[in-house]
């Protein structure tokens, strides 16, 4: 190779640029290393490259497709005759990073220009450079009339010189200042807005640039009378709440004991109201208390005060009222008019009702808080004797509610101290009269009090979520109970549990379940669990779910109270269910009624078609056993054989049965 020739080659495999020769079909006859490097291949002789080979005089961008990610380059090639054949010397060079910075500055003009904030820059003389379409569009200048202005053409007249000597001495120590500022459109209407200003210096540290960057807050400032509004009132129904509603309470007190005047206040609850939220939707129950609230302020007088608490709780203040039963009235006219028909949103007709708890100043309370406990406690009482009325607050509720929360702090006390226990009621086979089961029920043995039934204590259970944690207790003492049985050599026993609808549906049943006959060694065959209708019924997609699971683990499933919820074959089919038990309240008046004759045969007749075992609670008497039997009702529990008794006296009912 001549001196020449060596030299051209150095040159080629030295400078930055590829240089590739490629024949007509594009496959590679020479490269030099740039060439290697710039298309991120150790050896392109031979391979065909899928680029461009005819001749041109402008340069072409081109993709390329690398193992560092994606790039580009640009090729210029001319033919040339290589080794006797036609070929083309290409010369490719890479300018991914120019690409990717004018991609950068693209990008950042497009933020800046597409940005809903108004951003200028002006120099280190304030004169404006530059401003972005939201500038004109916030302002109304165009860049022709803002581009060599200074700032202060924008100027309110509302701040005074002293706060922009504060705002641009902040600038010049902090490098920044933010605010909110009053300006001025092209048209005079002046505007609030919320500004920040930075200083640009360069590398010496010297300001360059003032960038200012503003957005329009004039709706914001517009509706910040809506926000009070809504911070005091009830966003639904627009009516005063609970923070406004004790407000209102405090200035009539202060009225009442001036005035020697006495007031009211009404709690009102919606009766049925859930029924609707949950048939319909949560958007037609809004429509129901939109409707509600419209006439009840169409019915009350102009001095008094309706709120809404919250759910379907509503309030009523009544101020200046002459005698109690004023209050009463007022209660009776809302309770009539809740209860007449509503026409819902979906054009279904519905009736809910009314229940109303009322409290006096002065004489059931000194303050707001007070009147409205009291008006909740006899909300309560009226709730509790059956809805639809109302109830004034009196001593006597007072000491009712006190005793309600001491049962709940003896009750919280009762389950850490041990002081519940398991009863246990024979359930007996209607053919041969033998005992094949028990249902075990809860009692409380209170230190002081004794044996308390669980009318008393199971409602506050479910009020306070108790419930919960007194069923995973008889769940477990009954499962170990089982287990002593067996190892004692008692002949199987199928032990049943009530579950209640808030352990049913809020606790992980299922691993509850599976982790206490783990622990007790009770085999799952022998548990049965006994749900209520309306436990079911809740939640019927998830109640199916859970059922599954349960069943999955080998547990007998039972519904309880059958006949005094929803008694409907077609959901009660979907269910996995084992037994049925009819309630007692269908079994009390056989022979003499009819009527629950006929319930109690249809009952049956209706579970036996579905494959389900029959149990009759609440038998008493031969009479009514007699008749069980002649309609084939498989099982039976009540006091013709025992009440509910302690585990040692249950065992002594087994031999007197030739059972031991």
């Amino acid at each position: 190779m001549t001196p020449a020739l060596a030299n051209l080659d150095l040159i080629l495999e030295t400078i930055t640029d590829g240089i590739l020769v490629v024949d007509e079909l594009g496959f590679v006859l020479y490269t030099n290393r740039s060439a290697e490097r710039i298309f991120d291949q150790d050896a392109l002789l031979g391979t065909k490259l899928a680029i461009p080979v005819s001749p041109s005089d402008a340069p072409q961008e081109i993709n390329l497709v690398r193992r560092s990610g994606l790039g580009w380059a640009e090729l210029r090639s001319a033919p040339i005759e290589w080794e006797g054949r036609k070929a083309y010397v290409i010369g490719v060079r890479d300018i991914t990073e120019r690409k990717l910075s004018d991609d950068r500055l693209l990008q950042a003009a497009t933020v800046f220009e597409s940005t809903r904030e108004g951003v200028l820059m002006t120099d280190a003389n304030k004169r404006i450079l530059r401003i972005n379409r939201a500038f004109t569009d916030i302002t109304s200048y165009t860049e022709a009339e803002a581009i060599g202005q200074q700032p202060s053409m924008l100027r309110s007249g509302r701040h005074d010189a002293k706060f922009y000597a504060e705002m641009w001495a902040s600038i010049a120590a902090t490098g920044h200042w933010q605010g909110e500022i009053w300006n001025r459109r092209k048209n005079g209407e002046v505007y609030p807005e919320l500004l920040s200003i930075s200083a640009i210096t360069d590398k010496s540290g010297e300001v360059t640039n003032y960038v200012g960057v503003f957005a329009d807050i004039s709706r914001l400032k517009a509706t910040e009378s809506q926000l009070d509004f809504l911070a005091h009132h009830d966003p639904l129904t627009r009516l005063p709440n609970r923070l406004l509603l004790l407000s209102r309470v405090d200035h009539a007190i202060e009225v009442a004991l001036r005035d020697e005047k006495m007031l009211a206040l009404l709690m009102i609850d919606l009766d049925r109201f859930k029924d609707v939220n949950d048939s319909f939707g949560h958007l037609t129950g809004d429509d129901l208390l939109q409707q509600v609230a419209k006439q009840l302020n169409f019915r009350l007088r102009g001095i008094d005060t309706l709120c809404r608490l919250g759910g379907d709780e509503f309030t009523v203040l009544m101020e200046n009222i002459a005698h109690p039963e004023d209050a009463a009235r007022v209660a009776n006219d809302i309770i009539t008019t809740l209860g007449e028909p509503w026409l819902l949103s979906n054009g279904k007709e519905v009736r809910i009702g009314a229940s109303v708890g009322i409290s006096l100043f002065p004489e059931h309370g000194a303050t707001p808080v007070e009147l409205l406990q009291q008006a909740d406690t006899a909300l309560y009482q009226a709730k509790a004797e059956g809805r639809g009325r109302f109830k004034y607050f009196s001593e006597e509720l007072t000491h009712s509610a006190r005793a309600r929360m001491d049962l709940e702090v003896r009750l919280r006390r009762a389950i850490d101290k041990g002081e519940l226990r398991a009863f246990y009621q024979p359930q007996v086979n209607v053919d041969n009269g033998r005992i094949v089961g028990a249902e075990a029920l809860i009692r409380w043995q209170d230190p002081d009090q004794g044996l308390i039934p669980p009318l008393r204590f199971i409602p506050v259970a479910e009020e306070t979520g108790l419930i919960t944690a007194i069923g995973n207790w008889i769940l477990k003492e009954t499962c170990r109970q089982g287990k002593r049985w067996i190892e004692a050599g008692l002949p199987p026993l199928t032990l049943a549990v009530n579950v209640s609808p808030h352990q049913f549906l809020h606790s992980n049943l299922e691993e509850i379940v599976a982790e206490t006959l783990a622990e007790t060694g009770f085999p799952a065959n022998r548990l049965e669990l006994e749900l209520t209708e309306s436990a079911l019924m809740q939640r019927e997609h998830e109640a199916i779910r859970i059922l599954n699971r349960l069943h999955a683990l080998g547990v007998r499933l039972a519904i309880d109270d059958f006949g005094t919820g929803y008694s409907s074959l077609a959901y009660l089919k979907l269910f996995p269910l084992d037994v049925l038990k009819i309630d007692k309240s269908f079994i009390d008046d056989i022979p003499h009624h009819r009527d629950d004759m006929e319930i109690a045969a249809a009952i049956v007749a209706m579970a036996h078609t579905l494959r389900l075992k029959v149990l009759a609670e609440g038998v008493e008497t031969k009479e009514q056993l007699a008749f069980l039997q002649a309609q084939g009702c498989d099982l039976y529990q009540g006091y013709l054989t025992s009440p509910p008794v302690p585990a040692d006296q249950f065992e002594k009912l087994l031999p007197a049965q030739g059972l031991l």
